[in-house]
């Protein structure tokens, strides 16, 4: 169990180095590219870049908080919060939360059926939606 335990807390550090240089190499780019962007009429350059670390920094968020949940788990130590939700609103800030994200040419479609309302523990629920989504938007081609 022991040598199991290390196999998995090596394969978690690699994973995490890899999952982290994306997004880091992103913020290191856009930021240094902020800085050539000097003349008022390159606003919308600043903005697509200041657009582009903040995505970036919600990645690395969301993969902190994907370990996080996952030793939570491990432990036993997640605790679910049913709540009635309306699912529409809630993917309308999903939705909200990736336009940064998605890449040019890339268009995300969402197309409600069934059931408003639902019971469900919101932050868990969000958090599952926004990685699947997070995920189909990167490995999606433009």
């Amino acid at each position: 169990k022991e040598r199991e335990l290390n196999d998995l807390k090596s394969r978690l550090v690699t994973m995490a180095s890899h999952e982290f240089r994306t997004p880091l190499s992103s913020v290191l780019s856009s930021a240094s590219l902020i800085g050539r962007y000097d003349q008022f009429d390159q606003q919308d350059k600043r903005i697509k870049h200041v657009n582009r670390i903040k995505a970036s920094v919600k990645n690395l968020t969301n993969i902190l908080n994907d370990f996080l949940s996952l030793e939570k788990l491990e432990s036993g130590k997640i605790n679910c919060n049913l709540e009635t939700l309306n699912i529409e609103n809630l993917m309308e800030e999903i939705l909200e939360e990736t336009k940064v994200i998605v890449q040019e040419n890339q268009k995300v479609r969402y197309k409600h059926s069934g059931e408003k309302m639902i019971i469900a523990d919101k932050h868990l629920l969000k958090h599952i939606l926004l990685n699947l989504l997070s995920n189909a938007i990167k490995y999606s081609p433009t």
